[in-house]
């Protein structure tokens, strides 16, 4: 054989165990990769295991720990919320019995401070009214009481008076009498009906005076009569001399105070001519609850006796001092407003024990029903 073919043999099986052996090599190599892979997989799988179940737990644990402290914190927010209510219901307890005391110390505040002007309450009604519908800026001042500069008096003593109408134009001092049926002041009961003329001995009649004639509840007329320095136009003008005289020897000077008599009971029919004239022209105003606002319209034109400007802030200022119930209408409404309402009563001694609250009682409406008729 020759050379050249025996070396091709021998190169040929060389290639062919290089192959074989490169074959072998790759199978193991092969093998052994996919040993490490499936090696790696179950690692990676156990890993994954592990991780799922730590992560499982530390989920648990999270959750527990979320639904403690959720438990905690509802715990925790109910008893705020239970203190918090309990902590509101005392405190509106607490407001509600102020508010009470409050309203009980009103009331008894304004019955005690109407006590004092309880026969005065329906006719300074009258008198605001009468001014609010007269469109008058004034002050009315009820229930001043002081002690008059009285050099012939043997002992103190006080005067109380009704009402004091105060305006820039003119001081009125208003007596109120609440006296009901027929009454005559000033003017002869013959000039209503001749034929009363046989009841009264005209001829002896003084300058002022007043009659009343009353039906009582048996169905009697009963008769009552002022005459001279009974009548009450007489006395309104000695209250207006010692209230001059109380403010003269207070401040030095003095407003003129003009003087009215008002019949203020709804029930009162005033037979009268509107002024008594009195002594030293010292008239009188004389109305009742169907004229009391013309008569305080007609002072107002008397423009000798308007107070100055400094005697009226010595007047209120007294007046206030004195404890007089003030009440304002037009511009003073504001700044005088009284804490006892228009329409309050005092109560009678047998519902004062129970009344809580302001009443008005009939006579308010019944008059205001009777203004309007009127208007």
């Amino acid at each position: 054989m020759e050379t050249s073919t025996l070396a091709l043999i021998v190169t040929a099986a060389v290639l062919f165990i290089a192959l074989v052996v490169t074959a072998w090599v790759m199978s193991r190599r092969t093998r052994r990769a996919k040993d490490e892979l499936a090696a790696a997989r179950q690692e990676h799988s156990s890993e994954e295991s592990t991780l799922t179940a730590r992560h499982a737990g530390e989920k648990r644990e999270l959750q527990q720990q979320h639904d403690a402290t959720l438990a905690e914190l509802a715990v925790r927010n109910d008893s705020q919320t239970q203190q918090r209510l309990a902590e509101h219901e005392t405190e509106v307890s607490r407001l509600q019995a102020e508010r009470d005391a409050a309203v009980k110390a009103g009331t008894e505040s304004q019955q005690l401070a109407a006590q004092g002007m309880r026969w005065e309450l329906a006719s300074r009604e009258l008198l605001v009214d009468a001014c609010t519908a007269a469109g008058l800026d004034a002050i009315i001042a009820t229930n001043i009481v002081f002690s008059p500069h009285d050099d012939e008096a043997t002992a103190p003593y006080c005067v109380q008076l009704d009402h004091l109408v105060i305006t820039e134009k003119a001081v009125v001092l208003v007596d109120s009498k609440n006296w009901k049926g027929l009454i005559f002041d000033g003017k002869k009961p013959s000039t209503m009906a001749g034929a009363l003329s046989i009841l009264f001995d005209e001829a002896s009649l003084p300058t002022s005076y007043a009659i009343s004639l009353k039906r009582d509840s048996a169905g009697a007329v009963s008769v009552r009569s002022k005459l001279e320095d009974e009548s009450p136009a007489f006395q309104v003008r000695r209250q207006a001399r010692r209230f001059h005289g109380h403010l003269a020897a207070r401040h030095g000077s003095a407003p003129y105070v003009q003087t009215c008599v008002f019949y203020s009971h709804p029930d009162a029919r005033v037979w009268t001519d509107g002024l008594d004239e009195g002594e030293r022209g010292r008239a009188t105003r004389i109305a009742s609850a169907r004229t009391i606002q013309k008569a305080l319209i007609d002072v107002q034109a008397n423009g000798s006796a308007a107070p100055t400007s400094h005697q009226l802030t010595q007047l209120v200022a007294t007046v206030r001092e004195l404890g007089a119930d003030l009440h304002g209408t037009g511009r003073f409404a504001s700044e005088f407003a009284s804490p006892v309402p228009l329409t309050f009563r005092v109560p009678a001694p047998a519902a004062r024990t129970t009344a809580t609250a302001p009443t008005a009682t009939q006579d308010g409406p019944r008059m205001a029903s009777r203004r309007r008729a009127v208007a």
